[in-house]
């Protein structure tokens, strides 16, 4: 697996980013209607910003989905070893990405208040916090042996698994700060830079693991360690390489990133810190949801988990659409905020609200009309049970297409609120979204009213639905809230 090498934006704006921003207007506080010029102007801004961002996302997806498939060409026990160390590994990761979106408001927020000393300061504290994180994540990750062993796990299959995590936990740091560094160029519009380092990375991702895992081209046979080994240095050159870009870019280079990386400012740390924790367990939740929705599809069999494996991948790889559009969400409405105005606030957050739901009305309609095309990709048809498998992709396919539409708004909203930097009573939200209405729901359906895994899913629904529902009600009560005039000075 080879995780977030993440990032998107292309149209830069140069060295006259380091005074002041771009798009600069003076306070207010108008919750007036934006001309159609400026809806214009935020829907292009949004979308160089999103786009990029997308494809990276996906780029991810192709270099986890490289390494799948080879350790799985090893056989059924290292692909086993393989997913318990990818499992294991992708908890720390999603905790340290969790930390690191924290960076991201933050950064777009000191630069729409034109205050370039306080995005780099943000910046340099990301890199503090990736340290302070890293230290105890890499120690209980060489350990994963025992740790797996400790959760009944089999030995060989645990053994093996460890062999790759005390490699492939070298990683974290690099992507994670990979990821501060996308903080900066999302918000300038300078990431076409991130998806180009993905792309490579796909590349030489594929190619050391066709090498390290087999012994190919004279390459040492280290199968399953093979991939760790082509995770670590894909991830320290993809950082390498977005380093070299900041430092010396015209465009980026004035931010001096990397100047006095020693110097701490504890109080920037610790409000990296209180965003950080609300959004890591928010995505913890959010995993932990699928994980049960796996889980208890498996009660129904391997026919019936094999269907939800394909729904959820179809799932997986249309959400990274509208999570590249939160992302860029986050960056916009955290510009606006910085420069104080309330009405770029509100365009910005529903601009983002509108790209992700209408990219995933287009991709509801590909699971409702091509359901049996889309699940055949994953399928052999000699399989004998190919059929009934096909019978139950299909038709959560189906179920897939609503689910969506809820799952791109919620993950949109999130987005924006955090370009608030409104991160607590979404965590409450996903509590109750989530896990006090989805999961016990999705259960009932399942197993008591006996609908399966349609019912399963179809539970589920009602959760990101209500998780959906309340953060649009959050965003629009904005001013309500005080979510933006915590941004204005008392005397404006």
């Amino acid at each position: 697996m080879t995780p977030a090498l993440a990032g998107g934006g292309k149209f830069g704006h140069g060295a006259a980013a380091m005074t002041e921003p771009a798009d600069k207007k003076p306070a207010t506080t108008s919750a007036n209607a934006a001309p159609p010029e400026e809806t214009r102007s935020e829907l292009s801004s949004s979308l160089s910003v999103a786009v990029p961002l997308a494809l990276t996302n996906l780029g991810n997806i192709a270099m986890n989905t490289t390494d799948v498939v080879m350790i799985g060409w090893l056989g059924a026990e290292a692909l086993a070893a393989g997913v318990l160390g990818f499992t294991m590994l992708f908890l720390f990761l999603l905790m340290g990405l969790g930390m690191t979106s924290a960076v991201s408001p933050l950064t777009a927020q000191a630069y729409g208040a034109g205050d370039i000393a306080g995005v780099r300061r943000t910046i340099r504290q990301g890199f503090w916090a990736v340290v302070l994180f890293c230290i105890p994540a890499i120690a209980i990750l060489m350990n994963g042996e025992t740790i797996l062993l400790w959760l009944g796990q089999d030995p060989l299959a645990s053994r093996r698994a460890g062999v790759y995590l005390t490699i492939a936990a070298w990683s974290l740091p690099f992507i994670l700060w990979f990821t501060v560094l996308r903080a900066l160029l999302a918000t300038i519009d300078r990431t076409a830079i991130v998806f180009g380092i993905t792309c490579l990375g796909i590349v030489m991702n594929g190619l050391l693991n066709y090498g390290l895992i087999f012994g190919n081209w004279g390459m040492p046979r280290l199968e399953i360690a093979g991939a760790a080994v082509a995770l670590v240095a894909t991830s320290a050159t993809g950082f390498v390489l977005l380093a070299l870009y900041v430092a010396l870019h015209p465009a980026t280079r004035g931010y001096r990133v990397f100047m006095r990386l020693w110097r701490s400012d504890i109080e920037r740390l610790k409000a990296i810190g209180r965003l950080a924790l609300p959004i890591s367990l928010t995505m913890l939740l959010e995993e932990g949801l699928f994980a049960t929705a796996t889980i208890m599809v498996g009660w129904l069999g391997p026919v019936a988990l094999a269907g939800h494996t394909i729904a959820l991948q179809c799932a997986s790889v249309a959400f990274s659409i509208p999570l590249g559009i939160g992302q860029a969400g986050t960056v916009r409405v955290g510009i606006a905020a910085g420069r104080r105005d309330s009405r770029a606030v509100g365009h910005a957050g529903w601009t983002a609200i509108g790209l992700g739901l209408g990219f995933m009305i287009l991709s509801a309609l590909t699971f409702w009309i091509f359901p049996e095309p889309l699940a055949r990709l994953f399928l052999d048809s000699s399989d004998p049970d190919a059929g009934a498998v096909l019978s139950i992709a299909v038709a959560l396919l189906a179920v897939a297409a609503v689910f969506q539409i809820f799952d791109g708004v919620q993950v949109v909203g999130l987005g924006i609120l955090r370009g608030l930097n409104d991160t607590r009573v979404p965590l409450g939200f996903a509590i109750f979204g989530y896990w006090i209405c989805g999961a016990p729901l999705a259960y009932v359906l399942g197993f008591v009213a006996g609908y399966g895994a349609v019912g399963v899913w179809s539970g589920f629904i009602l959760g990101l639905g209500v998780m959906a529902g309340l953060i649009l009600m959050r965003f629009g009560g904005r001013d309500r809230y005080g979510l933006v005039a915590k941004f204005i000075p008392a005397e404006s």
